[in-house]
C-alpha cells in the first residue's frame, strides 16, 4: 500500500457531519481510538446518540468508558444519550433514552426513535453481529434502520474486517457514504505498530479515498510522514 502524503485524517474528520460513515477496523485499540479520540470530540457541538445491540455489547462499550483517560472526553460520554437494545435498562455511562426490549419486535421500535433524532450525532455499536444472529433476515432489519436515519444526522458505524465478507462489503456500501478502514501493518517497526488509516470508498467529492501511516503515541494517533 502506497502512503498518500496529502492525506490527513483530521481533515477528514472534519468533513463527515452530516454523512454516514463506516470504519472498517482490523484493531478494535485503535478504532475506539479514532472513535473516542478524534470523531467524538471533533462533533462534540451536536447531542450525541450511542445505539447499542445487546447488554454484552454494552459491557465492553462500559469497559472502554472506564479506561478512558482524557477527562474532557469523558464528560462528552456522560452526557451522551443512549438507546439500548437488550434485556435490561443499566447503562454504564451517559443517560438512557430509550430502551428497547431484545425480546419484543425490537426493530420497529428502535425504528421509532430513529426517526426523532435530527441533526444530531449518533454511533451504532454492536449492530454488526445482526447478520450473525438473524441470518439473512438481518439484511432487512439493516436496510430498514438505515433507511430510518434522519438525512441530516452524522452517523458512525463500524464492523469488524474479519466480518466484511464480499455480501457484507456490497451491501454496506450502498447504506454508507464514506468507508474508513483501519488496516494493522504487518511488519514489526521499533517505533511501535504502524497502522494504514484511510478513505477507502466515497461519494463526496471533497473526501477523496487514500491512505497514510500512522502509529500510536499515548493515546493519539501520529502521523508517520
Amino acid at each position: 500500500m502506497q502512503s498518500n502524503h496529502e492525506f490527513d485524517l483530521d481533515d477528514v474528520v472534519s468533513r463527515l457531519e452530516g454523512l454516514r460513515t463506516l470504519i472498517v477496523y482490523d484493531s478494535k485499540y485503535v478504532v475506539r481510538t479514532l472513535i473516542f479520540g478524534k470523531i467524538i470530540p471533533q462533533h462534540a457541538d451536536k447531542r450525541l446518540f450511542i445505539a447499542v445491540y445487546s447488554d454484552s455489547m454494552m459491557r465492553r462499550l462500559g469497559k472502554t468508558y472506564e479506561s478512558i483517560p482524557d477527562e474532557r472526553i469523558k464528560r462528552i460520554l456522560d452526557d451522551a444519550a443512549i438507546i439500548k437494545v437488550g434485556l435490561n435498562e443499566n447503562v454504564p455511562f451517559g443517560k438512557l433514552h430509550a430502551y428497547v426490549n431484545i425480546h419484543s419486535e425490537w426493530w420497529d421500535d428502535l425504528i421509532d426513535e430513529l426517526y426523532k433524532l435530527g441533526d444530531s450525532f449518533l454511533l451504532f455499536h454492536g449492530f454488526s453481529l445482526l447478520p450473525i444472529v438473524y441470518g439473512n433476515e438481518a439484511w432487512k432489519y439493516l436496510m430498514d434502520i438505515f433507511d430510518a436515519l434522519p438525512d441530516e444526522i452524522t452517523f458512525v458505524n463500524k464492523i469488524s474486517s474479519s466480518l466484511y465478507d464480499e455480501n457484507v462489503k456490497r451491501f454496506m456500501e450502498r447504506f454508507h457514504d464514506v468507508i474508513l478502514a483501519v488496516k494493522r501493518e504487518e511488519d514489526f517497526f521499533p517505533v511501535g505498530r504502524t497502522y494504514w488509516i484511510g478513505v477507502e470508498q466515497s461519494i463526496i467529492f471533497d473526501i477523496k479515498p487514500g491512505y497514510a501511516r500512522y502509529k500510536l503515541v499515548g493515546e493519539n494517533l501520529q502521523k508517520i510522514e
